[in-house]
Formats: structure tokens, sequence, C-alpha cells
């Protein structure tokens, strides 16, 4: 009789299991390197624990991970991330059980990468998705800025309330639902007054991202005194975005405001990752 009760539960467990699992799309850029304002090129990417944290997160959780780029490339990893710092845990330990999913995954692996591109998503259906993650780096700033298939995504999301989380550097990916996404990055790059068009999806959302104190620091310490061609906190604020920062910078800060997700800098990344999962908790 216990036998057949032991069975029961677990046959309900991994039934529920399944009906909590969610496809999760993770949208990464593509770039890796930039031009910055004085003219030097900076090697970029994403960052380490802002995907991995995330990643192993969801997985832990049971759900489906499905990885895209621009046009399909592999992804690069941005050299500076690659170390135990960066994460909310430093640890050695915990470092090693990200890296090692990270290279189980394979997704730099030029021939092997399983990241698909924008197109490909569009073709699977964006509507078979329940939620979408973006990690930062420096490299979002690249080709996540203005991109009209991401634009799609992010208003498919919006529309339907499904859970958008974005950290550090990846908030700015949500500049491209602008209705003039395109022009609006041209002004911002030419340092002139970059103007939005009316209907910003998010416009009014609490939101966060890269702080322009935290910056200042990257400035100096990451990109040899180069800047960016400008900064996401004014980008976001320009655009319509209710910005708030932590009360200490490099330390975690994540804003909740309906289905959208934002963490401040890579110290967030966890924090965004379990608010993610939390938000699709509530939709499942």
């Amino acid at each position: 009789m216990k036998k057949i009760v032991s069975l029961i539960v677990l046959a309900f467990a991994l039934n529920f299991q399944s009906v909590l699992a969610a496809n999760i799309l993770v949208v990464i850029s593509e770039v890796s390197e930039m031009k910055l304002k004085g003219g030097s090129n900076y090697k970029t990417g994403f960052y380490l624990n802002e995907l991995m944290e995330p990643v192993k997160i969801f997985m832990d959780a049971g759900h489906t991970l499905t990885f895209a780029t621009p046009s399909g490339l592999a992804p690069t990893l941005d050299p500076v991330s690659d170390t135990p710092d960066h994460f909310l845990n430093t640890s050695k330990e915990n470092y090693n059980a990200h890296k090692a999913l990270f290279n189980q995954l394979m997704l730099t692996d030029i021939d092997k990468s399983p990241v698909i591109s924008f197109a490909r998503v569009e073709q699977i259906g964006i509507e078979t998705f329940d939620a979408l993650f973006v990690p930062g780096g420096h490299a979002p700033l690249g080709d996540l800025v203005a991109n009209d298939l991401l634009s799609k995504f992010l208003n498919h999301f919006h529309a339907e309330a499904k859970p958008t989380g974005l950290v550090c550097h990846g908030p700015v990916a949500l500049l491209s639902s602008l209705p003039n996404s395109k022009a609006f990055e041209k002004d911002m790059k030419a340092g002139d007054k970059a103007k939005p068009a009316k209907g910003w999806i998010y416009k009014g959302y609490n939101m966060t991202v890269f702080s322009n104190s935290e910056e200042t620091v990257a400035t100096k310490y990451y990109l040899g005194g180069d800047e960016l061609p400008y900064w996401p906190e004014n980008a976001i604020t320009l655009a319509g975005g209710n910005y708030s920062k932590g009360k200490q910078d490099w330390a975690p800060h994540v804003v909740v405001d309906r289905e959208l997700v934002t963490g401040q800098n890579n110290k967030s990344s966890s924090g965004a990752g379990e608010a993610v999962l939390e938000l699709l908790k509530k939709v499942n």
C-alpha cells in the first residue's frame, strides 16, 4: 500500500513539475568588440555571472531555455567577467559550479553553440515562450538597442504580461521597443538631445540599469579612460523610465514593476533571476 501511495505521489510531483515548466528565451548580444566614444576599440561580450547565475536558477527549477542572438552567431564571453569576484557568492566552489554548466552548454563554441537567431525565434513563434531574460556586459549597447525583431518580442511579452528580466547593461535592450529606436540611438551616440517617440511600452515603469556612478568607475578601470558612446542610465531616463539605483553602488538592487524585472549591476543577477522565477510561478 505504501508503495502505491509513493508512486502516486511521485507521479503527481512529476506532472506538477511539467505543468509549471516554462520555456524561457535568453537573449544575448553577439557583439565582441565596440568602438568607444574616444575612438578606441574595446573587446567586450556578455558577463559570465550575469548570464549563468540566472540560467542556473532557471535550469535548477526545471525550466527549458532557448538561447538567441540577433543573427545566430555564438556570443562572446567578456574575459574581464571570468572571475569569482563578479558573482554574488564569490566562493571558488560557486564559480566552479557555474563555469562547469557554462562549459557544458557550449554557448560560445563557434561550431557547437545551440544559439539560434532572432529570425528563427520568430519562425518558432514568440508566443511559445513564457519569459525572456537579457544579461549584461557592455555588449548590449552594440546590437540590442535598436533591433526590430527584438522590438516585436518585447511588445509581445509586454502585451501578454509575461516575465521580462534584464540585468546590468542589459536593460538598454528595452529601448528597442521605442517606436523611433534607431533615431533615438543615433541621437544618443551623437550626444544630441534624444527625444523618444510617444508610445514606449515601458514609459513610467519603475526600472534600473547600470548607474552613472558605477559607469564612472568602469570607465576608469575597465575602459582605460575611454567612454561608452552614451550611458545607460541617461538613455533609460530620457526614454521615459522611472529610474532608481540602490543606496550603495556594486550592491544588489532589483526592481520589479508588473512583468518587468531589472537588476542594476552584476551583483543583482541572482536576485533578478529569482524575481523572474517568482513571476513565472504566479503566471503558471
